[in-house]
């Protein structure tokens, strides 16, 4: 129960609750929000409201926004807290005494509070809440960025948006900004400030624009600025970062935890059946397990100057892929998952659109004609499905029953940043306040379509609530190329930032897709960007923009062998993997981490990333480099996790076929003993299957191992310490295996052969 005190000789109103203690100086408008356990949180915070206006160009899924005119006034004083029951209103005024808004603060637990501010005249339409920063501030979250994951000392804007093929080194729009993005240019902006140091999270609760300025202006404060009427600024205060996402993800939704295939090698074919069979097959004959295969171009494609791009229709290109039901059968047997491909564009000159534009399914002009728009495919005009309407969703969820009707078990979910910000929505909105809604809406239209059959998507736009809402979230379309503005290194700082932003299962390209202003992918960048999609959370090909120039899993031997070690190991991992995952989706804990969620101090590295709590992956991320130096954060003993040598900072050498991997003193990783083929029950029985399987693991046990949890709920928790290497099969359900001076208690949901290894 709040308690309420007016301190009349100090001009302080206070209300506490719990852990939860909200100060306003009602004399200077300053507050303070502090928590029992954790301290400060928000230190001279001020909210500023106002009004703005800006004028938007929109080009290609890129806005521009110029011309920024605004107002703000911050709030000189407060008032008292109103009323006797949560929530607490407090007046902001101005310095005339004028009400200028309302701050209305309401604990949800020990560990969130929100603080909804609201304004006074429906005029203003900026609020701005600031905080001093401390000497050691760091800023992580903020979504999925290309360049950093610590975003002290930069200020930018939050709009979902194309990112762009290749980006600048700052934020202000370059002049081709319709093409090149800026530093901070994203398709998966989320509004959640992490400061990472101190455990701490701010979400901006809100579908509008959101500018931060982490102590870039002045070095001395940070703010965000949210632009509408009323904003909800959720505060988390908890023991560390990881434990601050988690409460973020407890907040928005957690993830319901995919079928295990999902956590399977994929790889694409295209360009008809018969490569799809020939894709198949290859996989099968080279021993590289794989549980899906993606046919982007089952609804048609072309080629063109710029590469080949999908066709407009939402239905299967009978030319290239006859009979596809037999075809989607045949790959069923063999334990092949078959995924299509989906967008909400809408493509003038196809059947779709005639369909969509009789069922009422498209967004408007504010003239009521349908809005076209030169669309991703140079040369043609696109409209949007309006997912705001039953009409509109209902018609793309028919579209999308009518492929898994056919034998589709998944797709391709692309898109959702084009919404033009003055289209006119069947809802009333309009494209402004529904824009960085509508990543979330596409999501949902597929996730409701889905419900409990065995199909899954993967996205490329988020905004809040995304994280808790898709299985798979991938980075988009990257350079072909080592580039640092787009290339692979982007791909480390991009998992790791929306590790830290709340989206838990992340995967990409393997060797890009964008080969425009660079060269296609080769051979020495297929191979290293296969190895760090084996230690991601999905390995996932891509065949890029110009398929028949970008190098292939199969273009020769050499890399069809590489890539059957690098789906060997990843299959290998998924007892580990797959335990992560049900974490995700318990705790929300992401899969992919910053190095310093769990080691360490050094917020802004973007080198390497953490798989779980266990494995630090540091890929070479450099054209000719065979090595690379990788610091290990000293506080824990660190083994290389291919040969389970104990090692330290330093110099590591990695051939073109290679990956330095580290695995963390104290954890437990759990592995298969055979890879199977599919983690799905095929009827080829030529086939070894998860069931085939299943009935054994190996068990690492480094420096006397942590607990750990699989997906089915198998429980490790070891205790003792090493008296030096082991190894013990022993099988059981549950009981205690003892090793080398360790006693692992294991508990599980059947009967397995464990072979326990310890290491030292």
């Amino acid at each position: 129960m709040w308690l309420l005190l007016l301190l009349g000789c100090s001009g302080q109103t206070s209300a506490t609750d719990g852990l939860w203690t909200f100060n306003a100086d009602r004399k200077t408008g300053v507050m303070q929000v502090e928590h029992g356990i954790y301290g400060p949180v928000l230190q001279d915070m001020k909210i500023e409201i106002g009004e703005g206006q800006d004028l938007v160009q929109f080009s290609f899924g890129s806005f521009k926004f110029e011309d920024d005119q605004r107002q703000m006034r911050r709030a000189a004083s407060t008032g008292r807290f109103h009323g006797s029951n949560a929530p607490f209103l407090l007046e902001l005024n101005q310095p005339d005494g004028r009400t200028l808004g309302f701050a209305s603060v309401v604990p949800l637990d020990d560990n969130t509070l929100v603080v909804t501010v609201t304004t006074q005249s429906f005029e203003d339409n900026r609020i701005t809440l600031s905080a001093a920063c401390d000497d050691d501030d760091h800023f992580l979250g903020l979504g999925g960025h290309a360049m950093d994951v610590d975003h002290v000392g930069e200020a930018f804007p939050l709009w979902v948006s194309e990112p762009g093929i290749g980006k600048t080194d700052t934020d202000e729009p370059p002049a081709d900004w319709f093409s090149t993005g800026t530093k901070h240019a994203s398709s998966t902006p989320i509004p959640f400030l992490l400061r990472a140091h101190r455990g701490q999270g701010l979400l901006v609760d809100t579908r509008s624009r959101v500018e931060v300025d982490l102590c870039a202006s002045d070095p001395g404060r940070f703010s965000t600025t949210a632009w509408e009427a009323g904003t909800s600024f959720v505060v988390f205060a908890e023991s560390d970062a990881g434990a601050s996402v988690e409460a973020l993800m407890r907040h928005t939704g957690r993830p319901e935890l995919p079928q295990p295939w999902v956590f399977a090698p994929w790889n694409d074919a295209i360009r008809g059946s018969d490569r799809v069979r020939e894709v198949a097959t290859a996989l099968r004959t080279a021993g590289a397990p794989s549980s899906v295969i993606w046919t982007e171009d089952w609804k048609g494609a072309d080629a063109s100057f710029v590469g080949y791009h999908l066709g407009g229709e939402w239905t299967v290109d009978e030319t290239l892929y006859p009979q596809v039901e037999t075809l989607a059968q045949d790959l069923e047997d063999d334990g092949f998952k078959f995924f299509a491909y989906f967008s909400p564009f809408v493509r003038e000159g196809y059947d779709a659109y005639d369909s969509a534009l009789a069922a009422d399914a498209l967004i408007r002009t504010p003239d009521g004609e349908p809005y076209l728009f030169p669309g991703a495919v140079l040369g043609h005009d696109d409209s949007l499905v309006d997912l705001s309407s039953s009409a509109g969703r209902e018609w793309a969820q028919g579209n999308m029953q009518t492929a898994i009707d056919l034998g589709f078990d998944g797709w391709m979910a692309d898109f959702a940043e084009w919404l033009p910000t003055d289209a006119v929505l069947a809802s009333g909105e309009s494209g402004w306040t529904a824009h960085n809604d509508y990543p979330l809406q596409w999501q949902r239209t597929n996730q409701e379509l889905i419900g409990d059959q065995d199909v899954s998507y993967f996205v490329r736009s988020a905004w809040t609530r995304t994280g808790g809402t898709v299985p798979v979230v991938w980075g988009g379309d990257q350079r072909t190329s080592f580039d640092t503005d787009d290339g692979m290194p982007t791909v480390v700082a991009m998992g790791a930032g929306l590790g830290a932003s709340g989206v838990p299962v992340f995967t990409h390209d393997v060797a890009g897709y964008n080969s425009v202003g660079n060269d296609p992918s080769d051979q020495e960048l297929w191979f290293r960007w296969a190895w760090l999609g084996a230690f991601s959370p999905v390995l996932r090909t891509h065949h890029g923009a110009f398929d028949t120039d970008n190098h292939q899993f199969d273009t020769n031997a050499d890399t069809l062998a590489h890539w059957a070690v690098v789906a060997t190991e990843h299959t290998r991992l998924w007892p580990y993997r797959y335990g992560l995952a049900a974490k995700a989706s318990a705790r929300g804990t992401p899969m992919l981490m910053p190095v310093a969620f769990r080691y360490g101090e050094d917020w802004d590295r973007i080198d390497s990333w953490l798989l779980g709590d266990a494995l630090l992956v540091a890929p070479i991320l450099e054209r000719g480099a065979t090595s690379r130096h990788v610091d290990l954060p000293a506080d824990v003993v660190w083994y290389d996790w291919f040969t389970h040598e104990v090692v330290t900072s330093g110099e590591f050498g990695a051939d073109v076929d290679e990956i330095s991997v580290f695995a963390a003193a104290g954890t437990t990783v759990p592995v298969f003993a055979e890879i199977p083929d599919t983690l799905f029950e095929a009827s080829n029985p030529d086939l070894v299957t998860l069931s085939d399987v299943d009935g054994a693991r190996v068990v690492y046990l480094f420096a006397g191992g942590g607990e750990f949890h699989e997906g089915d709920g198998t429980s490790y928790l070891p205790t003792g310490a090493p008296s030096g290497a082991g190894e013990v099969t022993q099988t059981l359900t549950r009981g205690t295996i003892e090793v080398a001076g360790v006693t692992l208690d294991v508990d599980g949901p059947v009967e397995r052969a464990y072979t326990v290894v310890v290491i030292p």
